[in-house]
C-alpha cells in the first residue's frame, strides 16, 4: 500500500502496519528462498525454478524495480530480488543442459532460449504497466489511490494481478517439473516452506486483509478469476509438497560429482 494513499474515514489506519508486516514476511521469506534456491541449484547442477517462470519473475522484478516502483523501500526490495535472481539465472544457463539430455538442441541453446523468454516478459510487463498507470487514462482508477501525484492510479492492483499470474505460473510449473524429474533436484523442504509462506503472507493474506478493511479499493480480490487463480496456486503448492515427500532425495553436491 502506497504512503500516498488517502484512507477514507471508516478505514482503520492500522491497515498500513498490517500491510507492512505481511509484506515484510513475504519479502524476507522470498529473499532467503531465492538464496537457498541458487545454492541448491549449484549444488545439484540444475535449475530450481522452471525456466519460463524464472524469466517471468526476473522480468517482473526488473520492470517493477526500474519503472513501476515509486517508494524507496519498494525499489530496494525489487532490486535485491533482481540481484539474487542472477544466481538462479547463472545456474539455469550453466547447468540447464543437464535437464534436457532428451532434447539436445534445447540443452545447447538454453541460454539463448532463456534470453528470448526474458526479453518477451520484459516487453509484455512493461506494456501492461505503462497501460495501467497511464496518467491520462489509467486502468480501473479508485478514490483514495494515487501514483506519482496523479489521483486514482492504483499500482496495488497492478502489483496484485501481475504477481498472482506469476505465482500461478510458478506453482503449476514447479509441480510439473518435480513430477517430470521424479527427484528432489534443485529443491528442499525449506525452500518449499519459505516460498509457500512468503506467497501466502505477501500475496493472499495481505491483499485479503486490505479487501476486508477497505473493500471499495480492493474489490478485485474477490473477482471469480482471481479466486480461481489463488486456489490454483495454493493447491499446486500443496501438491508439490506431497510429491516432494515421495520422490527420491538428492544428496550429491558439486564436490561429490567431481570425484
Amino acid at each position: 500500500m502506497a504512503r500516498s494513499d488517502v484512507l477514507p474515514p471508516h478505514v482503520d489506519p492500522s491497515i498500513r502496519e498490517v500491510n507492512d508486516v505481511l509484506l515484510g514476511i513475504g519479502g524476507i521469506t522470498y529473499t532467503i528462498c531465492y538464496v537457498l534456491m541458487a545454492r541448491q541449484s549449484i549444488r545439484d547442477r540444475t535449475y530450481s525454478m522452471p525456466l519460463f517462470s524464472l524469466a517471468f519473475n526476473f522480468a517482473w522484478e526488473i520492470v517493477f524495480a526500474l519503472y513501476v516502483a515509486e517508494e524507496p523501500r519498494e525499489k530496494t526490495m525489487f532490486t535485491i530480488w533482481m540481484l539474487i535472481d542472477l544466481g538462479l539465472v547463472y545456474a539455469a544457463v550453466k547447468y540447464g543442459a543437464n535437464e534436457w539430455k532428451h532434447a539436445p538442441a534445447v540443452g545447447r541453446h538454453v541460454g539463448k532460449i532463456f534470453a528470448g523468454m526474458l526479453a518477451w516478459w520484459c516487453i509484455a510487463l512493461y506494456a501492461v504497466s505503462s497501460w495501467w498507470v497511464d496518467p491520462v487514462n489509467p486502468v480501473n482508477p479508485k478514490v483514495g489511490k494515487a501514483y506519482r501525484g496523479v489521483k486514482g492510479i492504483d499500482t496495488d492492483e497492478l502489483g496484485f494481478m501481475t504477481a498472482l499470474v506469476a505465482q500461478v505460473v510458478l506453482s503449476v510449473m514447479s509441480l510439473a517439473q518435480i513430477m517430470i524429474r521424479q527427484s528432489s533436484r534443485g529443491s528442499s523442504y525449506t525452500i518449499w516452506a519459505l516460498r509457500f509462506i512468503g506467497s501466502l503472507a505477501g500475496l493472499t493474506l495481505n491483499y485479503g486483509y486490505c479487501w476486508w478493511v477497505w473493500p471499495e479499493a480492493h474489490g478485485y480480490y474477490t473477482t471469480p478469476i482471481n479466486i480461481v487463480m489463488m486456489v490454483t496456486w495454493i493447491l499446486a503448492d500443496l501438491g508439490y509438497f506431497v510429491v516432494l515427500c515421495k520422490v527420491p532425495r538428492v544428496h550429491n553436491t558439486v564436490e561429490d560429482k567431481s570425484k
